[in-house]
C-alpha cells in the first residue's frame, strides 16, 4: 500500500492533515505501508513516524531533520566534505564578542541560523556593520533560535547558481544581479533567472549535487553554489540546502509539480513498486 500526505498526490489512500497533528489511525496506516509520499511543509511528524517503522518515504528528509539550519547545513558541509566556504558556528553573540579579532577579514558574512531568502543574512564590511548585525542577532536570541554562522565572503558579483534535485534529476540556473554591487541575490528581491549563462560553471555545480546526492540520500531540494569568479578555474562552494523552494526558475508551478511526478514515479520503481498508484491531481 503507498499512503499519500501530499494533497497534491493521490495514491491507495490519501491523508491530508491540514493543521492537525497525526492521531493513531494515522500511525496505523503508517506502519502498515509500503511507502509514504512526504508534503514539504509540516512534514516532520510524519517522517518520525515513518522512520520509526521503518517506511520508506519521499521525499527522503533524513538531513532536513538531522542537520536544520544553517548551523546544521555548515555541520552537514563539514562532515560530508563538501566544498563551502570557511565557515565558523556560534550559540549566542556574547561568544563571538568575546572572540579577540573576528575570525574572517572584512568583508564577511553572518547568518542567522533560521533564516530564509536572505532575512538574517548580513555581509559585514567594517565594525560599525558588524555593530549593528550582532545587535539584531541579540534580539532573536533565545526560543528555537540555534545561534548563527559567520563565513567568509566570497567575491561573485553577486551570481548564485541554483541546482534543484528532483529525483535522479538536475536541474541548474543563475540568480543574478539586477543593480551593480547588489552581493545578496534572491529571487524575492528581484534576482534575474538566467538558465543560459556560464554553462561549464553550472555542469560543476550538477557534478557536485550529484556528489551531495550519494553521500547523503537528498532527493529533493534546491542547493545554492557561489563560484570565486575571480580564479582561473572556479569550482562551486556550497551555500545552503533549501527543502522548500520557489517555482519560477523551474517554470513555475505546474512544471514544477509535473518534475515532481515523474521524481516520485521513479522512485516508487526503484523500490518495487508500482507507479501507476500514485497520480497528479
Amino acid at each position: 500500500m503507498i499512503l499519500s500526505f501530499h494533497p497534491c498526490f493521490t495514491a491507495d489512500h490519501q491523508i491530508i492533515l491540514g493543521a492537525r497533528p497525526l492521531d493513531d489511525e494515522d500511525r496505523r496506516r503508517i506502519r502498515g505501508a509500503h511507502a509514504v509520499i512526504l508534503p514539504q511543509g509540516r512534514a516532520e511528524g510524519v517522517f518520525h513516524a515513518c522512520q520509526n517503522s521503518g517506511t520508506p518515504t519521499f521525499p527522503n528528509y533524513e538531513m532536513r531533520h538531522a542537520y536544520p539550519g544553517k548551523v546544521g547545513q555548515s555541520r552537514l558541509f563539514h562532515a560530508f566534505q563538501l566544498p563551502h566556504p570557511r565557515t565558523f558556528r556560534w550559540k549566542r553573540v556574547d561568544l563571538f564578542k568575546k572572540v579577540p579579532k573576528p575570525p574572517h577579514e572584512f568583508p564577511f558574512v553572518i547568518k542567522d541560523d533560521g533564516s530564509h531568502e536572505a532575512e538574517g543574512v548580513f555581509v559585514v564590511t567594517g565594525p560599525k556593520s558588524l555593530k549593528a548585525a550582532l545587535d539584531i542577532l541579540t534580539l532573536r536570541e533565545g526560543g528555537e533560535n540555534n545561534g548563527f554562522v559567520t563565513q567568509n565572503f566570497v567575491p561573485s558579483g553577486g551570481n548564485v547558481l541554483r541546482a534543484v534535485i528532483m529525483g535522479k534529476q538536475i536541474l541548474t540556473y543563475w540568480k543574478r544581479p539586477v543593480r551593480p554591487g547588489q552581493v545578496i541575490t534572491t529571487i524575492s528581491r528581484g534576482a534575474r533567472i538566467d538558465h543560459d549563462w556560464e554553462p561549464a560553471l553550472q555542469e560543476k555545480g550538477k557534478v557536485q549535487a550529484q556528489v551531495l546526492v550519494r553521500r547523503t540520500g537528498i532527493n529533493l531540494a534546491a542547493v545554492d553554489f557561489v563560484f570565486p569568479l575571480a580564479k582561473e578555474d572556479p569550482g562551486p562552494l556550497f551555500l545552503e540546502i533549501n527543502y522548500f523552494f520557489g517555482r519560477r526558475g523551474l517554470g513555475g508551478m505546474d512544471a514544477y509539480y509535473q518534475l515532481l511526478f515523474r521524481a516520485i514515479q521513479d522512485w516508487l520503481k526503484g523500490i518495487d513498486l508500482n507507479p501507476e498508484t500514485v497520480e497528479l491531481v
